[in-house]
């Protein structure tokens, strides 16, 4: 009898779930985004690895339960697998793309410490709606990985990441409270990258966030918005939050003081 998948490839198994293409070329960089794990040896240097259909090794479900199939590896750089049968997009909000994308969120691994970083970087690059400049965190991912196991520890802390396609697309920070009487509560920090938006990944992290957050006994989140950010605006609005107050010259653009509104949704 086979034996169940091993849990590092369950992401990889979320992804083939919910993906739509006929043909699917990922590079060995991208699987192992996927996955938050580095893929194993065998799977550099032996093709039977991913050829292989029968037990007792079973991370070929990952893709075979979505009638996926290996056909073409290229060992080190990329593999192409093809489903076996066409699958309806007809509810699918990427049914109108010649080549619809697919993407899984799961939360961050110590693996993901760099790409994490410089996922935040680039994004810092690209708006000014993020509360730090590029450079300004000076994180390291030394200090990242510490971060992430002090968070472990405190169980109402995480980082949830949105992978499309084996590229990191975005990102949702959860940071609860240290305090005794306020450690239901958690702030929430949400990005995605430019030319990802407008493909429902933001309102999909948020999804994620709560279902994380009531799995981790937080009932109440808390978000700021600069005034003039009408698309977040427009997102938080349309799936709960409330405004509270606004903050007066909370933040300081190009010599130009901005306005900050305070939301909050209970759980």
């Amino acid at each position: 009898m086979t034996k169940k998948m091993e849990k590092k490839y369950i992401p990889l198994a979320n992804y083939f779930e919910v993906a739509l293409q006929q043909e699917i070329t990922l590079s060995f960089s991208e699987l192992e985004n996927i996955m938050g794990q580095a893929l194993p040896n065998a799977a550099y240097l032996n093709k039977s690895w991913w050829k292989k259909t029968k037990p007792p090794l079973s991370h070929y479900l990952s893709w075979t339960n979505a009638d996926y199939y290996v056909i073409d590896v290229k060992l080190g750089t990329s593999v192409t697998f093809s489903r076996t049968q066409t699958k309806s997009i007809e509810n699918s909000p990427s049914k109108n793309e010649e080549n619809p994308s697919a993407y899984i969120i799961r939360g961050i691994e110590a693996s993901d410490a760099r790409s994490f970083i410089l996922l935040q970087e680039e994004i810092f690059q690209q708006t000014d709606f993020m509360y730090n400049v590029q450079n300004e965190l000076d994180l390291t991912v030394q200090q990242l990985r510490k971060n992430l196991t002090y968070w472990k520890q405190l169980k109402n802390r995480t980082v949830l990441l949105c992978v499309l396609n084996g590229i990191f697309a975005g990102y949702a920070v959860v940071h609860g409270y240290k305090q005794l009487k306020a450690r239901h509560v958690a702030s929430v920090h949400l990005a995605v990258k430019e030319e990802y938006q407008q493909k429902g990944i933001g309102s999909a992290l948020m999804k994620a966030v709560e279902s994380w957050s009531k799995q981790h006994d937080i009932s109440r989140l808390e978000l700021s918005v600069m005034e003039h950010n009408n698309v977040a605006l427009h997102l938080f609005s349309k799936i709960g939050f409330k405004q509270e107050g606004i903050r007066q010259n909370a933040i300081k653009l190009n010599d130009t003081y901005v306005n900050e509104y305070s939301f909050s949704k209970i759980l």
